[in-house]
């Protein structure tokens, strides 16, 4: 029976965390789904425990550590459902949280995609995401971070776009937008894609009765250089390609200057060399990837801005600008 919905969850040495991931998922409500396990190359035998322990679940095998925004793109384009949920293998599902998600689908046709309310694993009464927002200078935040659940977050409401760990898209909305960006690798894909979506019209319904845990950077590590790096080189990345030209001008100083008063302030730390430090190291890195790669990505700028539907004053709702 072809699934209605299709799970693609990424995976780099993530076993400690399957069991639970995996049994949550089997505890669902809604039956009506598949499980593609995209695995980048892992070296703490993810594999052979998905084998021995769920032979339900299809499993990718890469070769190397393609990046979060390729292993999933491999796991839509395998996806034989009519939507896809990207799940996080450091990730817990309420038994109803698929059920939920699917009732909100066939009840809200007018959405492409859906966030879900994901809760902090080890604090089940605190918020770690409901709904994604966006800053004017490219910057993603997660509504109601680290705040205590109430009430104010049990109501739908259209939001910016779901965080990457859990969420729901109609498949055709890859098929009209494009892929993650592979060029990514990690980290800020899931905004690029959330804001090519809304250039085209294509709304986000935040779902508050779909209840995930999640723990947060299981595989990478939280406050590793290398998530550090991708995170402060794909912010430039999401600037280049995704905000319109008239936003840029109109608030060129939030946007620009603030990056440029940074670059000041760590050039001088850079010659002042016993104030250098990791940060400042890694924000030059991430500026001088983004010069090397800027044509690249102006490239995909054009093709982006020509798709665009919606109109300035709309973005400009969607998008916080102080």
């Amino acid at each position: 029976m072809k699934p209605e919905i299709s799970i693609v969850i990424p995976n780099w040495n993530g076993k400690k965390y399957l069991k639970t991931c995996f049994d949550s998922l089997r505890k669902q409500i809604f039956k009506k789904f598949e499980i593609i396990l995209v695995d980048n190359a892992s070296e703490d035998d993810s594999i052979e425990f998905i084998e021995k322990n769920y032979p339900e679940i299809k499993i990718i095998a890469l070769n190397e550590n393609t990046g979060f925004a390729k292993a999933v793109n491999i796991g839509i384009q395998e996806a034989r459902g009519n939507y896809i949920s990207l799940f996080n293998n450091d990730t817990e599902a309420h038994p109803k949280w698929l059920k939920n998600l699917y009732l909100a689908s066939q009840k809200h046709p007018k959405y492409y995609f859906f966030a879900c309310k994901i809760l902090c694993f080890d604090k089940r009464d605190t918020i770690d995401s409901a709904g994604d927002g966006i800053h004017i200078t490219g910057s993603a935040f997660r509504i109601g971070h680290y705040q205590k659940d109430s009430s104010k977050f049990n109501q739908k409401q259209e939001v910016f776009g779901p965080c990457g760990a859990a969420n729901l898209y109609k498949k055709e909305l890859f098929d009209k937008i494009g892929y993650f960006d592979n060029d990514f690798f990690a980290f800020y894909e899931d905004v690029d894609l959330n804001f090519r979506a809304q250039l085209v019209g294509f709304k986000c319904l935040y779902i508050p009765s779909a209840i995930i845990y999640h723990i947060g950077h299981g595989s990478a590590g939280e406050k590793s250089e290398f998530v550090k790096k991708l995170q402060a080189r794909n912010v430039f990345y999401v600037i280049i390609k995704d905000i319109p030209t008239t936003l840029i001008l109109k608030y060129f100083k939030t946007i620009i200057l603030f990056n440029f008063w940074w670059g000041i302030k760590d050039l001088t730390k850079a010659i002042t060399k016993y104030r250098y430090n990791e940060d400042v190291k890694i924000r030059n890195w991430a500026r001088g990837t983004v010069l090397k790669n800027f044509w690249k990505m102006y490239k995909k700028r054009q093709n982006i801005q020509k798709s665009r539907q919606v109109n300035i004053k709309y973005l400009e709702s969607i998008m916080t600008l102080s």
